[in-house]
């Protein structure tokens, strides 16, 4: 199995992305497309499990989770399960940047894709989101210039307009499921 990373700013875009590649490869099943368990309810563009902490730590110390992180006070997880049990070849979640060393540890193949977006562009959506302080978005816009270390990093912008980023996104999924296939080690 290859893991697919997907990594990026908040407001990158990285669940739009996964949405659109999930309904376009839904018919085929090439890909499992990993839920994350997390301890808030889910925004309107996830989909994710919630818990409640005290739930999720009950999980974590059952070893549960292949990964967990915390992120802005929230906890975040991905179930050993879906990712060990998936008939696909291709496994793809949605993470923090701080848990890629976690899961090269654990899985041989793993490919991050870093989703990044011109800083202009970036501080728009997250100023049209109307979650965080101006503050914050300033915060966040530092911490998504800051340098990522992955075995395989693949950069991908999502600066182009929604149906173009989304035909380039599902081309480099399709491309890392044929090298699957045909049997060369991603990473």
């Amino acid at each position: 199995m290859t893991l697919v990373l997907v990594v990026g700013p908040s407001g990158a875009g990285k669940d739009s992305l996964i949405r659109g590649a999930r309904e376009f490869f839904a018919p085929a099943g090439e890909i499992n497309f990993v839920r994350r368990y997390i301890t808030r309810p889910p925004d309107g563009s996830e989909d994710n499990y919630y818990l409640d902490e005290t739930a999720f730590i009950q999980l974590e110390k059952s070893r549960f989770y292949a990964a967990t992180w915390q992120a802005h006070g929230n906890r975040y997880g991905i179930a050993r399960h879906a990712l060990e049990s998936a008939a696909a070849a291709v496994s793809l979640c949605s993470i923090s940047r701080g848990a890629i060393a976690e899961f090269e540890m654990g899985y041989r193949d793993v490919v991050t894709i870093l989703v990044t977006t011109q800083p202009a562009i970036l501080r728009q959506r997250l100023l049209l989101r109307g979650r965080e302080s101006c503050g914050e978005i300033e915060g966040r816009l530092a911490r998504a210039a800051a340098p990522l270390r992955a075995r395989q990093l693949i950069e991908f912008d999502n600066s182009a307009d929604y149906q173009s980023s989304l035909a380039s996104f599902t081309r480099l999924l399709a491309q890392i499921g044929r090298r699957v296939r045909e049997g060369v080690r991603c990473g």
